[in-house]
């Protein structure tokens, strides 16, 4: 087959007026406090390459090498131009730095990218394709790539002409549809929205109709091999009367049978409570000027245990009150006959300037939910966001505090020609200690995409909790993956009442040592009602760190 070679926070005003200025060449990580926003598209020097944009990432990780990563998304060589390529990149570091090589395949119009990845570790990209003269969507294509993200093979036909907004999701059950891969797009010029492969993208079944089709959603595959998506429920005619948001009500798709070679893939459509419909920007002042507010995030809970099997949907929507948008949360624990009451995951006070958008949602290997989006509570303007971070170890019924993870940017600046917005969507993917976030912003004064680690850190020691319990530097007394300092609860062995069994209480009890005391003295450690070097030993047995240490 033919190859292709391979800060702290300013003011909303002081930084807009910042971002006006000339894109700069000149590139570093973009931290913020313990996190750090590494670019994606820079040159073989790892610097901003002026002049050209980049938007709509998306990021895979390879499930055999967890420090390979590849991302793809929306390049245009000049910001000046509409023409759009497949932009790509691969990390080998874990996503501290990233090959960028240029298109797919150069030359050649495509949008709307996704990736994923198959059991092999093999990546596949979607895409839509133009024809050669850039005027109409020709098809969709799938690529495949077997060493990593460094090269890519001949493109696969997968859907003739039109359509738009193609998700792509890859079996990794292990089950016997392993390997398949599903397509679903809109914009159906014959009603036939769904497609699959059954010889991992070598060749694509004739397309099928969608009782309903969700668009601007995800796709994702069970571990038994049951296909999902969930996405909103779209007029069949533009609403005129209602342009300025254009709301639509959210759908859950579901199919038991599509990882079946021998049967044609029948689907289930239920519409899903939100809490608050699904809107799409168009004109008038809002964060994404002629864009979506993100696509509706679709997830599994894979980790071994009581919510093994649990649907997740996560979704931006405009709800009732002052707030313009928020991120909400359902869950199903039945495989999408019932779901839960809609749950706000944004703690900020509901104010007409606070956008909560771009949403995105991943569950980690250990069960942990994770939801990052792009916010404006702080500028209080709906031009200037910053990310946010939230995760859920209880199945979504409770989340952490919000914590911002990226510097501020203006998402309604440097938009590529004829495009006035800063993309369609973005991409997060959970790992057991964290997520990895591919995202746009303009830092440089250009839109650029990002790569970004977050991480559950209660105790504020810039390291992930779950590396934390891993490594001994906290204690996890109940095992329900949160440091028990960050919890108001009773440590045994903790005598100085830090929630925490260090040297400290080792001292305390030596202290006492040789003498007799008073029943349930925390001293005497094996109740005998005398303190000596005994109880001392048994302690430190129990300390939270290797030798008892103090952190």
């Amino acid at each position: 087959m033919t190859r292709v070679s391979a800060m702290a926070w300013l003011s909303s005003a002081a930084w807009i007026a910042a971002a006006g200025s000339n894109a700069v060449a000149a590139n570093a990580p973009h931290r913020f406090g313990a996190y750090a926003s590494i670019q994606i598209n820079v040159d073989s020097d790892g610097n901003n390459i002026v002049g050209d944009a980049a938007n709509e990432p998306a990021l895979a990780i390879n499930p055999l090498d967890p420090t390979n990563l590849v991302a793809a998304w929306r390049q245009f060589d000049s910001v000046a131009s509409s023409f759009r390529q497949a932009g790509w990149a691969y990390s080998a570091d874990g996503g501290a730095s990233w090959h960028f090589s240029g298109a797919i395949t150069p030359g050649e119009g495509r949008s709307n990218p996704t990736l994923d990845v198959d059991a092999f570790g093999h990546f596949y990209f979607q895409s839509l394709h133009f024809d050669p003269t850039y005027t109409f969507v020709q098809d969709i294509q799938v690529i495949k790539s077997l060493d990593g993200g460094r090269g890519w093979e001949a493109p696969v036909h997968a859907h003739g002409e039109g359509g738009d907004k193609a998700q792509l999701a890859v079996d990794r059950s292990g089950g016997p549809g392993d390997g398949h891969v599903y397509l679903n797009w809109r914009d159906c010029l014959d009603g036939k929205c769904f497609s699959r492969s059954l010889d991992r993208a070598a060749s694509f079944e004739a397309p099928i109709e969608l009782p309903e089709n969700p668009t601007f959603g995800t796709m994702r595959v069970g571990g038994d091999g049951t296909l999902y998506m969930a996405g909103r429920l779209e007029y069949p005619y533009f609403d005129e009367e209602n342009m300025d948001r254009n709301l639509h009500k959210h759908i859950f798709v579901k199919s038991t049978n599509a990882g079946d070679a021998n049967q044609k893939p029948t689907f289930e459509v239920r519409e899903i409570d939100m809490g608050g419909l699904a809107p799409l920007f168009l004109f008038r002042q809002n964060p994404n000027q002629y864009g979506p507010v993100g696509d509706v995030q679709m997830a599994v809970n894979s980790a071994i245990g009581a919510r093994q099997g649990e649907l997740y949907v996560l979704a931006t929507v405009d709800p009732s009150g002052p707030d313009n948008l928020d991120v909400n949360f359902i869950r199903s624990s039945d495989g999408g006959e019932t779901w839960s009451a809609p749950i706000r995951v944004n703690d900020d006070t509901p104010a007409a300037n606070h956008w909560n958008w771009f949403g995105m949602m991943g569950v980690a290997p250990n069960g942990r939910i994770d939801a990052v989006w792009y916010d404006t509570r702080d500028s209080n303007s709906y031009r200037v966001s910053q990310l946010y971070y939230s995760y859920s170890w209880d199945g979504g019924s409770t989340w952490s505090k919000n914590q911002a993870v990226s510097q501020s940017f203006d998402t309604t600046i440097a938009s590529p020609h004829g495009s006035l917005k800063i993309g369609d969507a973005t991409t997060l993917v959970s790992r057991a200690d964290g997520a990895s976030v591919a995202y746009t912003a303009t830092y440089n004064g250009e839109q650029d995409v990002y790569y970004l680690k977050v991480f559950p850190d209660c105790n504020a020691n810039g390291l992930s909790d779950v590396a934390d319990v891993a490594e001994r530097r906290v204690g996890d007394t109940n095992t329900n993956h949160i440091p028990d300092v960050c919890e108001t609860i009773t440590v045994a062995g903790d005598l100085d009442g830090d929630r925490d069994v260090d040297q400290a209480d080792v001292n305390f009890v030596i202290a006492k040592r040789n003498r007799r005391v008073a029943t349930g003295d925390p001293a005497d450690v094996d109740r005998n009602g005398a303190v000596n070097v005994l109880d001392a030993r048994k302690l430190a047995l129990s300390c939270t760190r290797p030798r008892c240490a103090l952190e």
